[in-house]
């Protein structure tokens, strides 16, 4: 790796990740069990709109979340950890479980949901490997962001700690940037601009860290988020860093527009400033939006005032930006207010300057969500079997609801049902409209376990 940045070059890394590599010292592994899949609890209104294509289960054994992303010829990309054996149909993939930390699985399905790759990576160190992000560039290329747990790619070594990495659409490593410094980082989320490629990553960091531009630090013991910008080659552009002694900063949705302008969403509690205004809040946790100019210049910043919760997810529409999240309490918003008593979702909407247009408040999680080619709005999360959009009678499960960008309106929901509690960490849209959902569900209940396993869903435009 280059010295400094961190970056293997395109011709020092061009190597696919071969399972075969991987075998050396481990155990031979074993045909994993199946999961159960998703049942569709019922279509509201539209007949066939949003109805469920083709779904994927995955018994994964990890408690981390499953991340995904779209293609635009709608082909799938997925990245999990995973604690057990497991097969995707391509035969089963490395294991050795005697690792200390959880190995690594990146997959591609066609949109078909025929699986084209999948490889699996196993630890080498103690580290524990975190799946942060994915992301995928106009050209199907794969951006991955995380912990790595020691990780050998072929004839490369991705060492362990933070990274981020480039792979081509068949699994080839391009280039990799680990982040010297000290204390905890964690990505939160990867985009890449659609027109030059550039890479944007977002997150949170205790201590300091060099992303390649310069040593960015967080005052004294808190948390603050930081973004940071690379070339499509790899090279890094600028990074931020914003975090005071009065307050903490998480950074965990990121979105990039088609002028290659910013959007980052996620929490704030204290006192903090963007370069704008200063917000103070008093509650635990309060959700925040930030944009920034391509060059990293504070365009700017909004608080949903008053919410004790975090924004999750963020998206960019024409003229529109769309945030979802998570919070109790109660928060005013154009001209409205908006109350929970205990972790309902919102859509809080915005104008492309940042003026508040409108928002929604759900007897449910709003923890996924991304804007179609028609500038409309999809949703996704979990309830309770209270759910205030769509059929009200559906049991416990998933949701996905699609909004106009006008004023928030349903123009259709379904529901999902499965074997343990849903959750949804991803919602993606291809450019024939198809929408892509993936998250995770309860695992077999053992002793001193939080495992949860994976699912994919394809629903019709």
């Amino acid at each position: 790796m280059a010295a400094g940045g961190g970056m293997a070059g395109r011709g020092q890394v061009g190597v696919l990740f071969a399972v075969g590599m991987f075998l050396a010292g481990c155990e031979e592994p074993v045909v994993a069990a199946r999961a159960p899949g998703l049942e569709e609890a019922g279509p509201a209104g539209g007949e066939g709109v949003g109805a469920m294509e083709w779904s994927r289960a995955l018994v994964l054994g990890d408690s981390q979340a499953m991340r995904a992303a779209v293609a635009p010829n709608g082909d799938v990309l997925l990245v999990a950890a995973y604690g057990r054996p497991i097969d995707l149909g391509g035969g089963p993939l490395p294991f050795d479980r005697a690792a200390r930390s959880s190995h690594l699985l990146v997959a591609r399905y066609s949109k078909e949901g025929t699986l084209r790759w999948a490889r699996g990576l196993v630890p080498r160190g103690t580290v524990r490997t975190q799946v942060g992000a994915v992301g995928m560039s106009a050209e199907g290329e794969v951006l991955l962001g995380g912990t790595s747990a020691g990780f050998q790619l072929g004839e490369a070594w991705l060492p362990e700690g933070p990274f981020l990495a480039r792979m081509t659409s068949e699994g080839a490593l391009s280039w990799v940037h680990s982040f010297p410094g000290e204390g905890p980082l964690t990505v939160g989320a990867v985009a890449v601009e659609p027109t030059s490629g550039d890479v944007v990553m977002v997150g949170d960091f205790a201590g300091h860290r060099d992303f390649g531009t310069g040593e960015l630090s967080v005052p004294g013991d808190r948390l603050g988020a930081f973004v940071a910008r690379f070339t499509a080659q790899g090279a890094p552009s600028w990074s931020r860093a914003y975090g005071t002694r009065k307050g903490d900063v998480s950074a965990r949705a990121l979105a990039v527009d088609a002028f290659g302008e910013v959007v980052v969403a996620g929490s704030y509690a204290g006192a903090v400033s963007f370069g704008g205004s200063t917000f103070v809040t008093t509650r635990p946790r309060t959700p925040f939006v930030l944009k920034l100019s391509r060059e990293g210049a504070h365009r700017w910043s909004r608080e949903v005032s008053g919410a004790d919760g975090v924004a999750q997810a963020v998206a960019v529409g024409v003229d529109h930006v769309f945030l979802a999240g998570t919070y109790t309490g109660r928060f005013f918003f154009s001209q409205q207010t908006f109350e929970s008593d205990w972790q309902d979702g919102f859509v809080a909407t915005f104008g492309s300057q940042g003026e508040a247009r409108w928002a929604r408040s759900f007897a449910a999680s709003a923890t996924a969500l991304a804007a179609d080619g028609a500038g409309q709005v999809l949703v996704a999360g979990a309830h309770d079997g209270g759910l205030d959009v769509g059929k009200r009678d559906w049991r416990a499960g998933l949701y996905v609801t699609k909004l106009l960008p006008e004023d928030g309106s349903s123009v259709w929901a379904r529901g999902f049902v499965g074997t343990g509690a849903l959750q949804a960490s991803t919602v993606a849209v291809d450019a024939s409209g198809h929408a892509l959902v993936a998250g995770s569900l309860a695992g077999p209940r053992t002793p001193g376990s939080n495992a949860r396993d994976g699912f994919l869903l394809r629903l019709k435009p």
